[in-house]
């Protein structure tokens, strides 16, 4: 059974990051417009992409979800799924920003910021989601790191632990959601701090502007989880014992044939 391969849990992460970062340092005003601005920003968009793609391989893991070892595990990919499409229909405001519908006078008078999502009427919609996801990217990124050896020795076909934990492949994504919170906490909570810091810098993560590309990773940490398992899955075949292969049939000697030999062979 193998792992996704790095190019693409460790330099999808990465790059994106890299590419705001650089962004950000030779334009604020370019990142502004172009990587962080609400709704239409590149970060938004790629945060939905990361979400739908998420269930769409949430979706693929349930069509083989007998292979898990134990039947609630498949209850838990669907909930992991259930939770992305949350994810990403409350960030585009469940299609507001793409088709540009007006929201009800009703509900504008409830929602914070005049959208047709759940997350600006309540911190239970908003902040408890986030915390959780929070919450998981820290285990994302312990767990991993702490069972490495572990795991080495765990049975997938019998071990539970082996599908509920996440892979080293989560970590890149779950630490940069993490991390791209710090300067805010480090800094204050929405203090202006004026010329004292670099101005790409307080553009990224500063004054609340980091929140909508931590949602990023957080949903990139999503989607490469549920892409490990989908991986997992279809290569485990592969990595079972070794089984009887049918050799060629020896040559016949004295007038007789001989019967059907096997060898021992390893799955490729």
């Amino acid at each position: 059974m193998r792992d996704l391969h790095p190019k693409y849990w460790l330099c999808l992460p990465i790059a994106s990051f890299l590419i705001c970062v650089a962004v950000g340092v030779i334009s604020p005003t370019a990142y502004r417009q172009y990587i962080r601005k609400h709704e239409v920003g590149l970060v938004e968009h790629g945060t939905v992409v990361c979400a739908a793609a998420a269930v769409a391989l949430g979706v693929m893991v349930w069509r083989r979800r007998r292979q898990f070892p134990a039947a609630w595990l498949a209850g838990w990919t669907m909930l992991i799924t259930l939770g992305a499409f949350y994810f990403g229909g409350e960030e585009c405001s469940w299609g507001q920003n793409y088709f540009k519908w007006a929201t009800p006078e009703s509900w504008s008078k409830i929602n914070d910021q005049d959208e047709t999502n759940l997350h600006n009427l309540s911190a239970a919609f908003d902040q408890l989601p986030r915390d959780l996801l929070t919450a998981a990217a820290a285990v994302g990124v312990v767990a991993p790191l702490a069972l490495l050896r572990r795991r080495r020795r765990w049975d997938a076909r019998t071990n539970r632990w082996a599908w509920l934990l996440p892979t080293t492949a989560v970590v890149p994504a779950a630490l940069l959601a993490i991390l791209v919170g710090i300067p805010q906490k480090l800094y204050g909570r929405y203090d202006d701090h004026g010329a004292a810091v670099r101005s790409w810098f307080s553009e990224m993560f500063l004054n609340g502007r980091h929140s909508e590309l931590k949602e990023c990773f957080l949903a990139m940490f999503i989607m490469i989880y549920l892409w490990s398992l989908l991986h997992r899955l279809r290569t485990m075949d592969t990595s079972l014992p070794a089984i009887l292969d049918p050799a060629p049939p020896a040559t016949a000697s004295r007038g007789r044939s001989a019967g059907p030999t096997y060898r021992r062979t390893s799955a490729a």
